[in-house]
């Protein structure tokens, strides 16, 4: 295609069926660049998404967390009451 394009560089006269291939490619660029511009937007997107995704975990996790830590509170005052609850008993059954 260089060696063509450099040919038709050097005419003074430019046949119809080398305009009408000139045409060509210019359509073909465009529409290439138009792929390649659809291409960067998407990238765009899909990176923005990762980072939203990135950020909802580390959110969940801290979530999760201290969900997990609420969770151990409460075993630990439910074991606590448990053993309230038979130390009591075993005092009424003496």
């Amino acid at each position: 295609m260089k060696e063509r394009i450099e040919r038709l560089k050097k005419l003074t006269y430019i046949p119809q069926n080398e305009i009408a291939w000139l045409i060509e490619q210019a359509e073909l660029s465009v529409k290439q660049q138009e792929i390649i511009e659809e291409n960067k937007r998407q990238q765009e997107v899909t990176v923005h998404q990762f980072r939203q995704a990135q950020k909802d975990i580390q959110h969940l996790s801290g979530e999760s967390s201290r969900y997990k830590q609420a969770l151990e509170k409460i075993i630990t005052n439910l074991n606590f009451a448990i053993t309230v609850a038979q130390n009591e008993l075993e005092g009424d059954a003496k």
